[in-house]
Parts: C-alpha cells; sequence; structure tokens
C-alpha cells in the first residue's frame, strides 16, 4: 500500500482565528489529528468526523511519549491515511517538529511541514509587549525553560544572562523559580523588567508584570499555569501603553465573569463561542461523556409498532444516523423532537419533526393526547423517566430504547475546576448528569465541600425541570433557569440578570 502523507501543522498561538489558511484546510481535509494540548476548544470545532487523537504532553503528565508518538504517525501513513499532526505554536520551534520529520523521512513517508505562528511573539504582542521596538531593542533571543534532562549541552545561563535585548523563555513554569535565579545569579539585574504572560491568546490570557527580582513571588500568587511565557527586557514597560490601546476591546471582551461549562466535550466549543460573545470567560470542563449502547435486536420491529418517535436530543439522532435500516424505518413515522438542536439534526438527515411547546410530559401529552397511541423514545438511558411514567398514566404504551449511556468523563479539566472551583463566578448544568457527575467526583477527590462553598458563593444556572429537581436533590440552590431550554437561553438569560 502507498504510505499517505504527514503535514506537521502550527496550531498558533491559541485563537483559531490566527491559524493559517493552509492549517484550516488541511484539518478539514485529514484523515487523521494527532492533536497536543491546544490552546483552545474551538481549534477542534467541526472536525468531530475525524479521527482525532490526543498526544498532549505537560511537564508531568504524557499521554504518549515521544517514541510512542512518532510510531504511532509512522503506523497510521503507512496505512494510507492523511495525517495532520497539529501542534501548538510553531512545529519547528521547540515543537519536536524536525526529530518527527526525520522519523518519517527514514521510514520514507511524505512530509509536509506548515508554520504557525509563535507564541513567543504572539503571547507578548497580544499582552501589550513588542518583542522589539526602535530606540529600546533590537534583538531578540528564545530559549527553552523545560530541557530535556538528558541534553548534552545545557544552556550557558551566563552567556544569557550577559545578552542585551529581549529574552523569551518558552515552557518555563515549572523551573521559573530556578531559570529567574540563575539570570540574576549570573548578572543580570534585579531590577529589569519582567512579564509573565499566561495562556496568550486564550479568552483567559492573563498578564502578570513586574522585575527579575519579584516577579516568581508574583506568579506563585497569582498562581499561574502552563502554558506561560517569561518575558525579560525593557520593551515589557510598553504594555502600560499598548496593552490600553489595540489590545482593549480584546481584553474587555475576555474579562467577564468565569463560566463553568460541563456539558460534553463535542458541544465546548460551541458553548465557549456563545458564552465570549455575551461577554462571560468560559471554563470547559465536562463532567461527562457518552457511551454508545447496542441496539435491540427487534429495534426495527418495535418502531414499525409505534405510531410515533420521539427523540429527546441531537446525541440520539447522530447515534440513529450510524444505522441505515434504522433510518429507512423512520421515514414511514411521525417524529417528535425534543429541542432545536434536536430538530436541525434530524433535518440534517433529511427528517421533519414537530416539536412540542415545553419539554415535558405535559408538552408531550398535550401534542399525542387522542391523537397517537403508541410512542417510542429513542435516548439517553438516563432519560427523565417521569415523561415515559406519565404519558403511560395519560393512556398511551410506550416503548423506551436508550442508544446511548451517560457516563462520567474521567476528564482532568474537571478535576481543575474542582480544586479550582471558588474561582468560579457562574456554573451553567444542561442536564442531570452534569450535577450529579460534578458532585460524585468532587466526593471522590474529597473536595466536596470546598465544592459546595464554591456554588453557595456562586450563581447556578439550569437548563430543564429535571436538572433543576437533581440540584435540588443535591442541596444545590438554582438562580437561573430560562424559559426555553436550551444554552442560548441559559446565556441569555444570565446576561439580562447580571
Amino acid at each position: 500500500m502507498k504510505p499517505g502523507k504527514v503535514y506537521l501543522v502550527g496550531a498558533g498561538p491559541g485563537d483559531p482565528e490566527l491559524m493559517t489558511l493552509k492549517a484550516k484546510r488541511l484539518l478539514s481535509q485529514a484523515d487523521v489529528i494527532l492533536f497536543d494540548r491546544l490552546l483552545s476548544p474551538e481549534t477542534l470545532s467541526g472536525l468531530e468526523n475525524k479521527e482525532l487523537i490526543d498526544v498532549g504532553k505537560s511537564a508531568s503528565h504524557h499521554k504518549l511519549t515521544q517514541d510512542e508518538i512518532n510510531a504511532l504517525l509512522v503506523k497510521k501513513a503507512k496505512e494510507g491515511k492523511m495525517v495532520v499532526r497539529l501542534k501548538g505554536g510553531d512545529p519547528y520551534l521547540f515543537g519536536r517538529g524536525g526529530e518527527e520529520a526525520l522519523i518519517l523521512l527514514a521510514e520514507e513517508i511524505p512530509v509536509e511541514v506548515v508554520p504557525g505562528v509563535t507564541s513567543a511573539i504572539a503571547a507578548p504582542e497580544l499582552a501589550g509587549i513588542p518583542v522589539t521596538h526602535r530606540g529600546i531593542t533590537s534583538s531578540l533571543t528564545i530559549v527553552t525553560g523545560h530541557e530535556d534532562p538528558g541534553k548534552d549541552s545545557p544552556l550557558d545561563w551566563s552567556a544569557i544572562a550577559k545578552l542585551g535585548g529581549t529574552l523569551v523563555v518558552l515552557m518555563g513554569v515549572s523551573r521559573l523559580d530556578k531559570n529567574v535565579g540563575a539570570l540574576i545569579s549570573e548578572g543580570k539585574s534585579p531590577d529589569t523588567p519582567a512579564a509573565i504572560v499566561e495562556k496568550g491568546g486564550w479568552p483567559e490570557q492573563r498578564l502578570i508584570t513586574g522585575t527579575l527580582g519579584n516577579i516568581v513571588q508574583k506568579a506563585k500568587g497569582a498562581k499561574v499555569e502552563p502554558p506561560a511565557i517569561l518575558v525579560v527586557g525593557e520593551v515589557v514597560n510598553l504594555t502600560e501603553k499598548l496593552a490600553q490601546k489595540g489590545q482593549k476591546a480584546r481584553n474587555a471582551q475576555s474579562a467577564g465573569k468565569k463560566l463553568a461549562i460541563l456539558r460534553l466535550d463535542a458541544q465546548a466549543a460551541e458553548s465557549s463561542r456563545l458564552a465570549r460573545e455575551s461577554g462571560f470567560d468560559p471554563v470547559c470542563a465536562p463532567a461527562i461523556a457518552l457511551e454508545k449502547k447496542p441496539l435491540p435486536e427487534d429495534i426495527l420491529s418495535r418502531v414499525e409498532a409505534s405510531d410515533c418517535v420521539v427523540f429527546t436530543s441531537a446525541n440520539g439522532v447522530d447515534i440513529a444516523s450510524n444505522n441505515p435500516s434504522l433510518l429507512r424505518s423512520l421515514k414511514s413515522k411521525k417524529i417528535i423532537s425534543i429541542g432545536p438542536k434536536t430538530k436541525i439534526a434530524l433535518e440534517k438527515l433529511g427528517f421533519s419533526s414537530s416539536t412540542p411547546e415545553e419539554y415535558s410530559s405535559a408538552g408531550l401529552e398535550k401534542m399525542l393526547s387522542g391523537k397517537e397511541g403508541r410512542v417510542i423514545f429513542l435516548r439517553s438511558a438516563q432519560g427523565n423517566q417521569y415523561l415515559a411514567k406519565d404519558l403511560r398514566k395519560s393512556g398511551m404504551q410506550v416503548d423506551d430504547v436508550p442508544l446511548y449511556e451517560v457516563k462520567a468523563s474521567g476528564d482532568k479539566r474537571l478535576d481543575d475546576l474542582i480544586l479550582k472551583a471558588d474561582e468560579i463566578d457562574i456554573f451553567a448544568f444542561t442536564s442531570s448528569t452534569t450535577a450529579r457527575y460534578l458532585m460524585e467526583r468532587a466526593k471522590e477527590m474529597d473536595q466536596e465541600g470546598q465544592l459546595r462553598r464554591a456554588l453557595e458563593s456562586a450563581r447556578v444556572a439550569v437548563i430543564g425541570l429535571p436538572t433543576a429537581a437533581e440540584l435540588k436533590r443535591l442541596g444545590i440552590r438554582v438562580d437561573v433557569m430560562p424559559e426555553k431550554f436550551t444554552f442560548e437561553s441559559m446565556i441569555q438569560a444570565l446576561r439580562s440578570t447580571q
């Protein structure tokens, strides 16, 4: 088999709009995407139909070793697939892209590099710090702050400290005190202006300024986390003027209240966009994930015996779309969709559907009463059982088929959210399971008390009566519930009650 081709693509500093046109085109054409710890959930938006493989590495946790990543690139390419290796920033600037290219070429696999905007320049720039400026500095030095422990020729901090101009240290959060200490001990003045740009290009970008003498203490006080870069030099002082001009609008947009979004990872990109457009600062921490369930062997006959079919979520529609026989059986049926997203998902498959005015047994009963006798639900195993129960009480025959099961996500971002729950201004619960699994995980981490205190101090928004009921059961106050049970309506309700 002729091997496919591997593209080593730079994703830029974080904002998806700062990716190159070529990078976006290749992502849309790829069969497989191996991605690092990307700087925005929107980067992979619309690519859910691709084979997405998270190979992200951090200072303390590697999903795959570099050798395993190399082997995976070779394997996927030899399967004849078009592979995109997506990296933050630029592939060849401390991105190990050169190493991967050499491995691929040794295996006679075609490889092409696609440059990306490097955070070494973009992150300071987005914070109002030009890395060069006439009359201040005309040179720039970029080094890694997190060296390979086995490197034969370590950085010469003595030589670096003697250099003039601007110094940018990438990937140095875990060694910030050591790196700054080395600069000062080798002769760099403690009064030299210094800054930390955390999550440059992210919605939650932060800037901490000071001097070499106090930047470590300030970074610890601000609880700076990767990705972040250190900028050293007189250009740091320009941020006082430049950040008030070109960056003011951007900072104002992302400086709103932190809103925790706990829904599925696949919904994070759109949810973040909606939150950000309304001035909120989204924090995506999926509490749930989906697991498809095998369809019953008699599913087709059960659908055939029904008078109408009810889908309660777009997730259910997506799962049903993978079964051609099931789709064919739906063509002769009346279909009811709960919510606008479900209706849109059905329309994409060519199905028209009716939608009750409210997502409740009363809404469905009003629509179906006296018209339909047999109803079949195709939905989550954790769907609201009161819905079917109340319909049965009205005399209807109800069949309930679980297409998928909602389970705990196991996502590290949820753990991070729980540990920093006191920093969240608003918690957005889109389903009862997001609340249940959040609290269960907090209990497992022995952080339930801290989370409850954070929830008491924050505002709590929910979608739907079942979600509100679950929060009441958990002993959590609900502040906002929109009349329409959609995420957009929740955001609008939050904005109108600020």
